[in-house]
């Protein structure tokens, strides 16, 4: 049910959607101090695994030692290159591209190079920066700041809902895609089931109504859930759902947690999608998605899994190309518009985000240069 029964007032302007300033004002108050869930664990599962990020004009590296995983910024401290510019792949080293610099896993150095050519040694310049990093269930989170709340404290009464990113649904493919729109623009297209006759008319074809449609509004997050209609394809998933030894509650459950991590949920699967800013016009939208394996081992348990997999990525992949073909239309139309705009009771959940954007962006404008990270060195070892 709805939790307003009256129209809402539309508190962002189109300047929210295309301004410098208020893109620098939400990488510092909304992006700086979230917890950003970039990958699961079965992308780092071995020694020396690593994947590489651009995320909010940062390049990060997460890598696996020896079963710890650590994030660093994925520059070289001495001439400031990229560590590498390899996405993903396996090294027995923590070595730079360029000229060969060695880092253990506390980002302090390990073998140099000619190393007598930097005497005498200067630690304090030598290690390089990390960032906080932390999972919950499959999932693998990174945070920019160096105090803050932890991962868990982050996610808050979400955490056991999303514990279940893992166990029973298994990583199925994980696919990122870039947008020519504000990032909010995708975000409260995701918070609204007002456009589905018009943007998924062969996939969710029409929304819910009121009887069928639960809002829940907090400061932290929002969520909606819905019974799908017992159609052919809903039976179908109960009666695979049954046959994998899972329990059935045909609820469909959509969750956002400010600023930008959403988990979506059916019987037959899990998915976390996240969106990132990379300019005032311009954004990154990840899915990290998961179908259900279910504990049976038997031969028919496994063919309903594969087949599962296929066919619930394929449908996600369709669903998502369908709500990217309509931003680009909502950012031009955004950044001409003299109106005011209007918010329905079906589309709630937009003015709630849109009010913790506001209340959460105060204070000074600008993203300040981060500051050196304090650290204590002892043979070559940075310390938090």
């Amino acid at each position: 049910m709805f939790t307003n029964q009256h129209h809402l007032k539309h508190l962002l302007r189109p300047h929210h959607y295309t301004s410098e300033e208020q893109y620098r004002a939400e990488l510092r108050h909304l992006f700086h101090p979230a917890w950003h869930p970039l990958a699961v664990k079965s992308d780092l599962a071995k020694p020396g695994d690593f994947l590489t990020f651009d995320l909010l004009d940062t390049p990060i590296l997460i890598r696996n030692f020896d079963g710890e995983l650590r994030a660093f910024l994925n520059v070289c401290p001495h001439r400031h290159s990229r560590l590498t510019d390899t996405a993903r792949g396996n090294a027995e080293k923590l070595r730079c591209q360029y000229h060969g610099w060695e880092f253990n896993k506390d980002g302090g150095t390990g073998k140099i190079p000619d190393a007598k050519a930097f005497r005498p040694w200067d630690r304090d310049n030598s290690c390089l920066r990390r960032f906080r990093v932390d999972t919950c269930s499959d999932l693998v989170f990174v945070n920019f700041s160096e105090k803050g709340p932890s991962l868990r404290e982050w996610i808050g009464p979400l955490w056991d809902v999303w514990q279940e990113y893992g166990g029973a649904y298994r990583h199925a493919g994980t696919w990122e895609k870039d947008f020519p729109c504000n990032w909010k623009v995708v975000l409260e297209n995701s918070l609204e089931s007002y456009h589905i006759p018009e943007v998924h008319p062969y996939t969710f074809k029409d929304f819910p109504p009121e009887e069928n449609a639960w809002h829940e509004l907090t400061d932290r997050f929002t969520s909606f859930k819905t019974v799908p209609p017992r159609e052919f394809a809903t039976r179908a998933q109960d009666w695979i759902v049954r046959r994998m030894g899972e329990p059935v509650t045909n609820e469909y459950w959509h969750r956002v947690l400010h600023p930008h991590a959403t988990g979506s949920s059916l019987d037959s699967f899990r998915m976390m999608q996240c969106v990132f800013p990379t300019g005032p016009t311009s954004c990154r939208y990840r899915c990290i998605f998961f179908t259900l394996r279910g504990h049976r081992q038997n031969p028919l348990a496994w063919a309903l899994y594969r087949a599962l997999r296929s066919i619930s990525t394929m449908i996600a992949k369709k669903v998502f190309a369908e709500d990217g073909s309509i931003y680009a239309g909502v950012q031009r139309g955004m950044e001409v518009s003299p109106h005011p705009g209007v918010i329905g009771t079906r589309e709630e959940r937009v003015y709630h985000f849109q009010k913790f954007v506001l209340d959460n962006t105060r204070g000074p404008r600008e993203l300040p240069l981060a500051p050196a990270p304090e650290v204590e060195h002892a043979n070559g070892v940075c310390a938090e």
